[in-house]
């Protein structure tokens, strides 16, 4: 496959290399002076509008191409280029789907106590430098697959104007989230082992995360999220155990496509990539 490449020029002048991104390009948004490029593993990189390095249209025709992008210490893109396919051990199978939406109810847990049980028992072999769409879905699945719980995932989705204020480098997080029963109430916990030492509410988990402590808004439409990018600084959505990127949660709502099965394909790719 011939290599489609936007730009691999290294000045001295730019900031030092500090990491290198391989995913696939979920999104290209402008905001303010800056063009955000999304991508599919969460990553952000910043493009300025005076950078005549990179052109837009460029960028928006790798939309959904498998690219390796150099950033800079300051996430700012320095060089990005198209890629082969992900090798076959890191390919994705097609999700099992249905046009209805499914029933999903999701194992309750039966005290805090047996919450924090589950979270300790979470696979704490990852790789620092992992995302947390592969992480959750390994620590999902293997609940599921040794225990029989079934969890759900949150999504907290931060919007453009937040990620180009704080200049931060994600534009999503995702962790498995798990109904406890406390007390005869169901409340909703967090699973993140990374950011964590034990279960936390949704609020203490997007705290972390969103500087300003604002709570984010819940929202069940990607689209919410996606068109209306300025007024908060991050959306809430919910996603099954079977979910794993945002992509999934916007195909539910623009294409009535839902999993109702763990993609062998992606489990593959979670362990190689984060674990």
């Amino acid at each position: 496959m011939k290599k489609i490449i936007v730009s691999c020029l290294m000045l001295t002048a730019l900031p030092a290399v500090a990491d290198v991104v391989t995913s696939t390009i979920h999104s290209v948004e402008k905001v303010k002076n800056n063009y955000l490029v999304k991508f599919e593993n969460g990553r952000v990189a910043f493009v300025s509008n005076q950078n005549k390095m990179f052109g837009v249209q460029n960028l928006h025709a790798l939309k959904g191409a498998r690219v390796e992008a150099k950033l800079g210490s300051d996430y700012s893109l320095q060089s990005i280029q198209s890629i082969e396919s992900a090798p076959e051990n890191v390919k994705s199978l097609p999700s099992f789907e249905i046009v209805e939406p499914p029933t999903y109810e999701p194992t309750v847990i039966p005290s805090l106590a047996e919450a924090n049980k589950i979270f300790k028992r979470l696979n704490p072999n990852y790789k620092r430098a992992s995302e947390c769409s592969n992480r959750a879905h390994v620590w999902a699945s293997e609940e599921f697959k040794k225990n029989n719980i079934k969890s759900m995932k949150v999504f907290a989705l931060f919007t453009a104007s937040y990620i180009d204020r704080v200049r931060f480098k994600w534009w999503y997080h995702v962790a498995p989230m798990f109904a406890v029963n406390e007390d005869g109430r169901i409340e909703r916990r967090v699973m993140d082992y990374m950011f964590n030492h034990h279960p936390v509410t949704v609020k203490e988990w997007t705290d972390q995360f969103v500087f300003s402590k604002r709570p984010c808004l819940p929202t069940t439409r990607f689209s919410e999220y996606d068109v209306n990018p300025q007024t908060e600084d991050c959306y809430l959505m919910d996603g099954t155990m079977y979910d794993w990127t945002p992509t999934d949660l916007s195909n539910r709502e623009l294409q009535g496509r839902y999993k109702t099965d763990f993609s062998q394909g992606e489990i593959r790719a979670a362990y190689s990539e984060a674990f």
